[in-house]
């Protein structure tokens, strides 16, 4: 009896090695119990070759300057009008003065489209930031805010990143893609950035020597064929470009009054990890998102494929806002104890991947 499509691409995964398109979609058909471990089983061997036993964390900040935003995508209970009750505006001192207290490593500016939070005041922002801490990394603003910038300022994308650039920010976050779903696209953010144009800007800022994180939202209607080609055009991009850093599965957060009521299961969310570790070979890094998945899956996803689970990430907004149920912030003994529970060695990192303290 011979090696079934399946077991070929597990093995193949499990060394590292690239899968074809027919083997990427064998990983998500049908996924039983069984399969699901042995999903998880190539995705730790992988880990295992690539970082052994690390997992990293980064001790970070979240800036979110306001949720004003007028995208209006369907999926989205962070995003407010300008009258809503849980509508906020951050000032510049407030943001200076947290960065003091805090002391992050890394900062990650994400706002909404609005012109009270404007590209040029975006823009001073970064400046002060770098101005007033020199070794921050500075991660700032999606896809879908710089072509916002760009129409809004009269800019082209290309003169928005220098600018940005120039001003100090070192990498940009990966949120925006969503999905790479014409389908669910045109349904629920067809008023915002499409998946060829978060391509496409991810492409001009790896051009421009400026490494991006890459996303992917599921659990809010897709399917597992949209997952996995969400994947082989990440993988495909990233072949062209070698721009991107880290991949970061996003479960859906439901929240009050949604369209859909319940986010993806834990055992989805540890197949999403896996299935994306086997898949993206030419990414580096793959995320698992505590305050999206929650502690305890976050932990459970380094055993499924997952290298990093962010950080601190003090002060988070946009998943709490959404429904997240979990912690706004960890204590950096907390983060560790985590990982040691999970069974691997913590590593503290800085912005860019690069180890600064290994746990003893």
């Amino acid at each position: 009896m011979g090696t079934s499509l399946f077991d070929r691409a597990l093995e193949k995964g499990a060394r590292c090695e690239r899968l074809s398109r027919q083997e990427a979609y064998s990983l998500a058909e049908a996924i039983s119990p069984e399969r699901l471990h042995r999903l998880g089983m190539a995705a730790l061997a992988t880990i295992g070759q690539r970082f052994g036993r690390l997992a990293t964390y980064v001790f970070n900040l979240q800036i979110n300057p306001t949720n004003i935003c007028s995208s209006g995508c369907t999926f989205c209970n962070y995003a407010a009008s300008k009258d809503a009750p849980h509508a906020y505006v951050l000032e510049e001192a407030q943001i200076l003065e947290t960065v003091t207290r805090l002391k992050p490593i890394e900062v990650h500016i994400v706002g909404g489209l609005n012109q009270i939070w404007p590209f040029q005041r975006n823009l001073q922002l970064v400046r002060s930031l770098r101005d007033r801490f020199p070794e921050l990394h500075i991660k700032s603003y999606t896809a879908v805010e710089i072509a916002y910038f760009a129409r809004t300022a009269g800019l082209s994308e290309s003169q928005v990143l220098d600018q940005l650039q120039a001003a100090g920010m070192n990498a940009m976050p990966g949120g925006g893609a969503e999905i790479f779903s014409e389908r669910l696209y045109r349904r629920h953010w067809k008023n915002k950035t499409s998946p060829g144009d978060w391509l496409r800007i991810h492409g001009l800022a790896h051009s421009k020597g400026i490494p991006t994180n890459a996303t992917m939202l599921f659990g809010f209607g897709d399917n597992w064929g949209e997952r996995v080609e969400h994947l082989l055009i990440l993988r495909r991009a990233q072949a062209q470009s070698g721009g991107f850093s880290c991949f970061i599965p996003l479960p859906f957060q439901p929240g009050a009054g949604h369209f859909i009521q319940r986010g993806p299961t834990p055992l989805e969310t540890l197949s999403v990890l896996a299935v994306s570790r086997l898949v993206l070979d030419n990414v580096a890094h793959l995320k698992s998102y505590w305050p999206m998945t929650g502690l305890e899956v976050g932990a459970a996803g380094l055993s499924w494929g997952a290298d990093d689970m962010d950080g601190t990430i003090s002060e988070e907004k946009i998943a709490h806002l959404a429904g997240a149920a979990t912690p706004v912030g960890l204590a950096r003994e907390k983060m560790v104890e985590t990982i040691v529970t999970a069974g691997f060695t913590p590593a503290e990192r800085d912005g860019g991947f690069a180890l600064r303290q290994v746990a003893p």
